[in-house]
């Protein structure tokens, strides 16, 4: 009995330990990004499964479950990133449906230009290794989490409502 509870404090402190570092991180990344003012490409995948639709959750933040995805490097096309965004961050294998649109985000000194495909999958999300993810799972449509971020929320709802081609504000 006291063994299991000390595993369970165990992995409690090695999430609030990773949350802590994630933090840090994040914070020193934004400094450097107010200094460089970059241009990013980047890419979100909305993997649909029967009725569901696949999030992540993020180790912090205000609203921390969003669509996965992330940065395209040098030389990777737009498809290979996002399929490989959405297997580092849920171990998700999908299959690129179509492009639902493209989108902008302006904040302060950065433009990022974002990418959004709808995916086909069958795959439950395995537990992330990430220092970046806490969580990945399907939720229904109609029962998203109240914490979602509003670019998320936004893409699935023209998702649900036929839209493709979109392009909009992120």
């Amino acid at each position: 009995m006291i063994r299991g509870r000390r595993v369970v404090i165990q992995q409690e402190l090695k999430q609030a330990l990773l949350s802590a570092i994630y933090t840090a991180a994040r914070v020193a990344r934004d400094m450097v990004w107010g200094i460089q003012r970059p241009t990013l490409l980047g890419v979100r995948g909305l993997v649909v499964r029967n009725h569901e639709v696949l999030l992540i959750r993020h180790r912090s933040g205000e609203r921390p479950w969003a669509l996965p995805g992330g940065g395209v490097d040098r030389h990777e096309r737009f498809e290979e990133a996002v399929r490989r965004e959405v297997y580092e961050e849920a171990g998700v294998p999908a299959d690129v449906e179509c492009v639902l649109g493209v989108y902008e985000a302006f904040h302060s000194d950065l433009s990022n230009y974002i990418v959004t495909f709808v995916l086909r999958s069958t795959a439950d999300p395995r537990p992330p290794q990430s220092i970046e993810i806490a969580e990945a799972r399907y939720f229904a449509f109609d029962d998203l989490p109240t914490d979602l971020d509003r670019g998320s929320h936004r893409r699935i709802a023209e998702y649900r409502a036929g839209r493709s081609g979109v392009s909009a504000l992120w």
